[in-house]
């Protein structure tokens, strides 16, 4: 059965315990309290082996994508082109300009079966019988082989065009003078392979830090339980003070983990031109910034509202699952509905309600896909749910974290006193 006890100097955590209450005289002031609370938090967290470790980490992850994407970017394709065919060469560069990175080089007939077999070239080109040919060692690259094509349909067409009388280059200047003007409502600069990365980065990011440090308070809150350190605090604070810097303490550990590693992300794919990043970067990033405190702030509070229903880590899986389903279900739906139809008006409209906008709106803004307005009136419902969940979470701890025992029931823990 559970017991209620009471903490040395008589703080017993009653809900009606808020940011008005009086601390009495001698007691310290609310914000002094809370800032020696975030501050404890901040030093403990930070100097943590888990916090170092699972930096270093992720930054050892992100430089070995580096040198993965640097190691695969092993220079243009090298293509030689035997004495026959030398004439192709400026249509065969002329086209490649278009259909990848290649390199066209002169070599001699005899040595190119040689060449192919050590690696040196990845084709020849030569012409027998008045037609190209392309020798490879096993099977032909399908972009050099439309580069091939393309130039012997050049060829062919520079020939029939001299016989018929008509100036080549003239007729290709009229020809390249036709052309079709794309109006796109939603202009994007990335491809749908730079797309569903921003997403699957933005998304996952944000998941990984609201689960990783979610977490982390809430083991630390049943933690104190167990060991009976909140009755100690709670002698001198009251628990809303407790808990607020508790969630400013763990936030800003979050965040500067967050910035970090944005940094070194943002780092990696101007210095790889891996990903094409929206124009203004540093707006990028001050955005993942504010959808994770705001985030952070709402499903934290939640976590730790539900840990403090508990006195043993064995029981903490089962009152902090509702909250982890609440923070994994826009994760997926992010990565399924925005990498089908980033225009879906599901998605949309998924993406302007807590606790879902924290992932989705930023997916949607570094996509270039959300109107201002869509912005601004996710910001305020993120706003106003944190407010209201912020004292529904207050209400939870204060009525639940001086309890000992079997869990505290949820109506219990919800009960105005």
């Amino acid at each position: 059965m559970s017991t209620v006890t009471r903490a040395p100097g008589g703080a017993t955590g009653s809900a009606d315990d808020g940011p008005g209450a009086d601390d009495g005289p001698g007691a310290l002031s609310a914000r002094r309290a809370v800032g020696l609370v975030a501050r404890r938090e901040i030093s403990s967290r930070m100097r943590t082996k888990s916090f170092v470790m699972s930096t270093l980490g992720l930054l050892l992850g992100l430089g070995v994508y580096a040198l993965i994407i640097l190691a695969s970017d092993g220079g243009p394709t090298r293509v030689g082109v035997e004495r026959e065919a030398s004439a192709t060469r400026p249509v065969l560069a002329a086209v490649a300009e278009e259909a990848g990175d290649f390199e066209f080089v002169a070599v001699d007939g005899d040595r190119t079966d040689r060449l192919l077999r050590e690696g040196e070239l990845s084709a020849v080109i030569g012409r027998t019988g008045g037609q190209l040919t392309l020798s490879v060692e096993r099977e032909a690259d399908e972009d050099l082989l439309a580069v091939v094509r393309a130039a012997a349909a050049e060829e062919r067409t520079t020939r029939e065009l001299e016989r018929a009388g008509v100036d080549p280059v003239e007729f290709r200047e009229q020809v390249a003078s036709s052309t079709v003007k794309v109006d796109a409502l939603e202009p994007s600069e990335t491809s749908a392979a730079e797309q569903f990365a921003l997403i699957l980065t933005s998304t996952g990011l944000l998941y990984f830090f609201f689960v990783f440090y979610g977490i982390m308070l809430a083991q630390g809150v049943v933690e104190e339980k167990t060991s009976r350190v909140v009755e100690l605090l709670l002698s001198t604070i009251r628990p809303w003070q407790l808990l607020a810097g508790k969630l400013i303490g763990v936030a800003v550990a979050g965040l500067t983990q967050l910035v970090v590693l944005g940094g070194a992300a943002v780092a990696l794919a101007q210095g790889t031109g891996s990903i094409t990043l929206p124009t203004a970067v540093g707006g990028t990033l001050v955005t993942l910034g504010t959808w994770f405190l705001l985030g952070f702030f709402l499903f934290a509070a939640m976590l730790a509202a539900a840990a403090a229903r508990v006195s043993r880590q064995e029981d903490l899986q089962g009152v902090v699952q509702p909250v982890m389903l609440l923070i994994t279900a826009p994760f997926v739906l992010g990565i399924a509905l925005l990498s089908k139809n980033a225009h879906d008006p599901v998605i949309e409209w998924l993406s302007l309600v807590p606790p879902l906008s924290p992932i989705l709106m930023p997916a949607r803004m570094l996509l270039g896909i959300a109107p201002v307005w869509q912005i601004a009136l996710s910001l305020v419902l993120a706003a106003a749910a944190l407010a209201g969940m912020t004292r529904i979470a207050g209400r939870m701890y204060a009525n639940s974290v001086l309890r000992s025992g079997s869990r505290v029931p949820l109506a219990e823990a919800l009960r105005l006193r």
